[in-house]
């Protein structure tokens, strides 16, 4: 094979996209692991939405910055992402005595994340589909 044959051009990261979501990304989990460990108001939290629907919406949202950000293979690159985050969160709740891991927990963490994926991977085609159509 010569010259650069059967090598792909699309850059990995969606200019524009990456540079705005991936640090959004990142702080919302900053954020997300700090008020979730504060004593007291994780539980008042769970006890006010349901604990497995405050992980839902959190990891759906890390799912949608993360799929956002990158061009190829946007929903593996965010599952795994988004399943290490998962597996970080909970480790990080073993530490705290007042605080537990759970797996369930994880569980709905990629719950989450494939739900979003399929959702997003689904609009994207649709509105590829759209677009298309349109512009003919």
């Amino acid at each position: 094979m010569a010259g650069s044959e059967g090598v792909s051009t699309v850059p990995f990261w969606r200019p524009g996209f990456a540079k705005l979501c991936l640090p959004a990304a990142g702080l919302f989990f900053l954020v997300l692991v700090t008020v979730g460990n504060l004593p007291g108001l994780a539980a008042d939290m769970s006890d006010a939405f349901g604990d497995k629907r405050l992980h839902l919406v959190a990891y759906a949202v890390l799912t949608g910055l993360i799929y956002l950000s990158v061009n190829r293979r946007p929903a593996l690159v965010a599952m795994l992402a988004v399943s290490a985050l998962g597996v970080v969160d909970e480790t990080i709740q073993s530490f705290f005595p007042y605080r537990q891991a759970e797996l369930l927990d994880l569980l709905a963490d990629i719950l989450a994340a494939g739900a979003t994926v399929i959702s997003l991977h689904i609009g994207s085609a649709a509105f590829g589909s759209f677009r298309a159509v349109t512009k003919s």
